[in-house]
């Protein structure tokens, strides 16, 4: 039996919302950027849980937010207060076998309250399998599956999004006639397997079912409930969900629709209405009633070149913010947006995304290269993915392909058709081992791993003490009395905060500058690296 939500439901987030703007707040909003929905973990070990929270992004943003509080199956573990570029951490100690669902939530300064999608995970006796280049490194990177999975797949990524086969026109090209056939493949392996799993699209006014177009307003809003139900019934462990896809139209590049059959949705689904964009309104309403531990993502591509385009769909987010329907800002960052463009300029377009207040996602990058040879696309790598991968706002990235003659357009694969590397994957590799390990995701977990990262727990080399941090500085000394060759101090998104070069067995190292949290103090002597977490109060 088809559900439907009810009209009280409606009326109760509408009141709600009204409530907000009235006394001038836009709620704060609240993300889980990890660990994932369908995320694996070994019992007896900890568990990382990050949640992103702003008060921007909504009509007002002269808030703050001042606490997360961090539950488990509705029940209360712990908050925080302290935040690294609005992401809240809490350490989750030595969690026993079972499956939980993970909320957040987030109180601002005038005591709005939003609670996030859930996350459920699974935690049990098999130790957890490293996938992807990413494993450890604190962030997903993921790559789509087309009609197959690849053997080396999860060599690779840690998760996955299906190229064509969750678009509605793939999954019901005949009215109530569904084809899960190619879709299920995607999904069933990000299941199996763990992974980060994205469905897209919901809403896209490209490759959607023809019939639609005849469509009256009230058989529209039926049949898209009907699809976005038969979606969460079949896919329970969704991560993201790409609930409107390429909607810009006004400031394109070319002054046309991104998605030309986008205005069968717009007209379908209620047209603007008193806010210019009510259909959108009750789209993702939808979408947050029957996903519930989903994150509702917006997606377009040209985000990153154009500032008109990207205030556009800013302005629709602002809309969503305002009623708390919208946890991601996806950015797609194809080859046609990206190639040639500076480090500067990426950066400044991602800091201008993460005004939205909640998580930015990279969703489809590619590169050709500006000269479109393999060197160009090395150099286009090299200089793009450092930029979003360190940005605190970015929660993950999707390449869209891997494999040259199978990506969706000529020159974007960074394997060569007979699976060898090309000198992007050759980089990337590298660059992501590079990468401080921050102990998630697809690793032991916090005991098991950010403590050793070449030598088990119980046999360090390296002591650091006191922990927590009181008093602004920490002591690091070789146990063995080993010189230690190099220090570093990472935050929480990988960002090198302190480096030095004591060359002796013991040194005070001074913290005093960095606000309270977690952080990661990583150590080189002649023979071996750790790594070790603190907490600083």
């Amino acid at each position: 039996m088809k559900k439907i939500l009810s009209k009280s439901l409606l009326t109760i987030s509408i009141l709600f919302s009204t409530m907000i703007l009235g006394a001038q707040n836009t709620p704060p909003s609240c993300v889980i950027t990890a660990p994932h929905c369908n995320a694996y973990f070994m019992e007896g070990t900890d568990i990382t849980i990050r949640a992103y929270a702003s008060d921007l992004g909504g009509t007002f943003t002269g808030g703050q937010v001042t606490k997360v509080e961090f539950l488990i199956d509705d029940v209360k573990i712990g908050d925080t207060s302290e935040a690294t570029s609005n992401t809240f951490t809490y350490i989750w100690t030595e969690v026993t076998a079972g499956t939980y669902r993970i909320t957040a939530r987030a109180t601002d300064n005038e005591d709005a309250v939003f609670t996030s999608a859930g996350v459920i995970i699974t935690v049990g006796s098999a130790e957890v399998q490293s996938i992807g280049i990413s494993a450890g490194r604190g962030k997903y990177l993921a790559n789509i599956i087309p009609n197959s999975v690849r053997g080396d797949f999860n060599t690779y990524w840690n998760g996955a999004t299906a190229e064509n086969s969750c678009k509605w026109g793939s999954v019901e090209g005949s009215r109530d006639v569904m084809n899960w056939g190619a879709a299920d493949k995607a999904y069933n392996h990000a299941l199996n397997n763990h992974l980060c799993f994205r469905y897209h699209a919901l809403a896209w006014g490209s490759q959607y079912p023809s019939w639609i177009k005849s469509l009256t307003p009230t058989e529209f809003q039926e049949e898209m409930e009907e699809y976005m139900v038969a979606v969460a019934d079949r896919y329970p462990l969704i991560d993201q969900v790409d609930v409107l896809n390429e909607n810009m139209y006004l400031y394109s590049w070319n002054g046309e629709e991104h998605a030309a059959g986008t205005p069968y949705f717009r007209a379908g689904l209620g047209g603007p209405g008193d806010t210019g964009y009510d259909w959108a309104i009750w789209l993702f309403e939808k979408a947050r009633f029957y996903f519930p531990n989903a994150k509702l993502v917006i997606n377009d591509f040209e985000l990153v070149t154009n500032t008109s385009g990207r205030n556009e769909i800013l302005d629709l987010v602002k809309v969503l913010r305002d009623r708390g329907l919208i946890d991601g800002f996806g950015t797609q960052s194809h080859y046609f947006n990206v190639d040639g463009i500076s480090a500067s300029n990426l950066q400044n377009a991602l800091n201008s995304m993460a005004g939205s207040g909640v998580p930015v996602y990279v969703t489809e990058l590619d590169h050709k290269g500006k000269d479109q040879n393999e060197s160009s696309q090395l150099s286009a790598y090299k200089t793009t993915f450092p930029v979003y991968w360190n940005h605190p706002a970015v929660a993950g990235i999707t390449l869209w392909g891997y494999v040259e003659g199978a990506t969706w357009t000529a020159g974007t694969g960074i394997l060569n058709s007979n699976g060898s590397e090309r000198s992007a994957m050759s980089w990337l590799k590298s660059y992501m081992s590079d990468q401080p390990d921050l102990g998630f995701p697809f690793t032991a977990g916090s005991s098991a791993n950010i403590d050793g990262m070449q030598k088990a727990i119980d046999n360090r080399m390296i002591s650091v003490y006191p922990n927590p941090v009181t008093s602004g500085k920490v002591f690091v000394e070789s146990i063995s009395g080993e010189e230690i060759k190099a220090i570093e101090v990472f935050d929480l998104n990988g960002t090198l905060l302190r480096a030095l070069t004591p060359n002796q067995s013991k040194i005070e190292v001074e913290v005093s500058s960095l606000t309270g949290g977690v952080y990661f103090v990583r150590m080189h002597t002649e023979g071996a690296t750790e790594s070790k977490m603190i907490v600083i109060q």
